[in-house]
């Protein structure tokens, strides 16, 4: 077994060992479609970041591993990739598939906070997602509040008023306004 494989399993490991069936089953409950969901509070996908990084050897293998994790159709996987993804690492057109790919707001709320908001190119991500779909609005709105950026408040206006929006992108898009 290859370092990566082996990173892999021992947070697979983690996943099982920490499991939490009642969150898992709310989550699923609410309409959350992953092939698995383990149930893990973000506080603990914190705890097995910090469990595999000092096992990892290069900022590549960090990526390599991120990388394997995203591509697993699991709650935890993704959320525990955007914590191990280095972002001087992170490419433009890497950031943009994963958002792409994103289908919850718990996903998107977690991106953003753990890797995009961080990347050295967040304003453009913010300036390219305002024109996008719904979901990447919101991730531009989420990346505008973490940063601090001024300059949105009219779209942001506009998308808090736009009733035909969903309710979570409204709310994102009234806490501009109210900072």
């Amino acid at each position: 077994m290859d370092e990566i494989t082996l990173l892999l399993s021992k947070a697979h490991a983690e996943f099982r060992k920490l499991r939490n069936g009642e969150v898992g089953d709310n989550l699923r409950a609410q309409g959350i479609d992953y092939k698995t969901i383990w149930g893990l509070e973000s506080y603990r996908l914190k705890g097995i970041a910090e469990l595999l990084l000092p096992e990892i050897e290069t900022q590549e293998m960090q990526a390599a591993l991120a990388e394997r994790l995203w591509e697993e159709e699991v709650r935890e996987s993704k959320m525990l990739a955007t914590r191990l993804y280095p972002k001087e690492l992170m490419t433009e057109p890497v950031a943009q598939q994963w958002a792409s790919a994103i289908r919850y707001t718990e996903l998107a709320d977690q991106a953003c906070m753990n890797l995009f908001a961080r990347l050295p190119f967040a304003e453009a991500l913010v300036s390219k997602w305002m024109e996008g779909n719904d979901l990447l609005q919101y991730m531009a709105l989420q990346i505008v509040l973490r940063l601090e950026l001024s300059g949105w408040e009219e779209r942001a206006a506009q998308l808090a008023q736009d009733a035909s929006r969903p309710m979570w992108l409204r709310v994102a898009a009234q806490r501009i306004l109210s900072e």
